[in-house]
């Protein structure tokens, strides 16, 4: 009987003042930890979402380019760009065709930052090149 009352004894045993704030440290850092993981990913992958569906819209004037001048191409893949808010401006998408092939190209930049007391600090510039290479 002894042995089971030692063993009910140690399950109730509370954790001292230590153990305790120990534990509310370990909470409080994992939990901004988590926080900081989602804000940056909040940010940040809309950015690779973005550079997808450019490529993707890359690719689908690229499919249709007999049918397209340079410039349509250009100003349909400008309508896109603006829609959504990447940072590049008509003139640095560039078109090349030869022997029934189309090359298509934008290069940008996307910057991570963040504002802290009205002032913006940059984190990460991330560099996107969308760029297709296919017959038409």
């Amino acid at each position: 009987m002894n042995h089971l009352t030692a063993k009910s004894s140690f399950c109730n045993k509370r954790p001292s003042r230590r153990e305790a704030g120990l534990s509310k440290w370990t909470v409080l850092v994992f939990g901004l930890l988590t926080v900081s993981v989602l804000f940056v990913a909040y940010h940040v992958l809309p950015f690779y979402y973005y550079y997808y569906e450019l490529l993707n819209q890359i690719n689908s004037l690229a499919e249709v380019a007999s049918s397209n001048t340079d410039q349509e191409i250009r100003n349909k893949l400008y309508y896109h760009i603006k829609k959504m808010k990447i940072p590049v401006e008509k003139d640095e998408i560039s078109i090349a065709r030869y022997d029934n092939r189309i090359q298509i190209s934008v290069e940008y930049d996307e910057v991570f930052y963040i504002t802290f007391r009205d002032k913006d600090y940059d984190i990460h510039t991330f560099h996107f090149q969308a760029y297709v290479d296919r017959n038409y």
